[in-house]
């Protein structure tokens, strides 16, 4: 899916595969964003450190290692850019997680629109289908214990597809 949602004219992703850096999420995470700067929020030069900070607004896309299914949300992230004598690095920070099923959305808002449906075409034709947040808010139809660093009363169907414990 990385390399499909990449060869995309208008919009470029990021991934996380390696489950954040330690412990296990059940889905890699990639965050898409305008190639044409229009989802660029903020960017500041911190002189003394030789880093740019660059707020992106797009949109988060979760996919499951344990089933063909992926949920979408939006999202904020911050990527650094240091460029000093010592050290060129980019990477990304401060991303929000997707931690409950009303923080799914169906719709985009609208710059990113066309964006939206372009990736929701990408997913489908790789033959993963798009969850709602009505179905991920039911509560699961049995008991069980799920290693989350979310705690709820009662497993709702999200939380025991898109998990991550630490």
């Amino acid at each position: 899916m990385f390399f499909s949602f990449n060869r995309s004219r208008f919009f470029q992703c990021e991934a996380i595969f390696d489950h954040y850096g330690s412990g296990y999420a059940s889905y890699v995470d990639f965050f898409c964003y305008r190639k044409d700067g229009s989802s660029i929020v903020d960017t500041k030069y911190i002189e003394k450190d030789s880093l740019t900070s660059i707020q992106i607004e797009g949109l988060v896309i979760y996919i499951s290692r344990l089933a063909p299914v992926a949920i979408i949300g939006k999202d904020e992230r911050h990527k650094a850019i240091i460029d000093s004598e010592e050290i060129r690095d980019e990477f990304f920070s401060g991303m929000g997680m997707i931690s409950k099923p009303q923080e799914v959305i169906s719709t985009s808002s609208e710059f990113l629109i066309n964006d939206f449906h372009e990736i929701k075409q990408k997913l489908e034709s790789a033959g993963y289908s798009i969850l709602e947040k009505e179905y991920l808010s039911q509560p699961l139809p049995f008991k069980t214990k799920i290693p989350t660093f979310t705690d709820p009363r009662q497993y709702k169907v999200f939380d025991a597809i898109f998990y991550w414990m630490d």
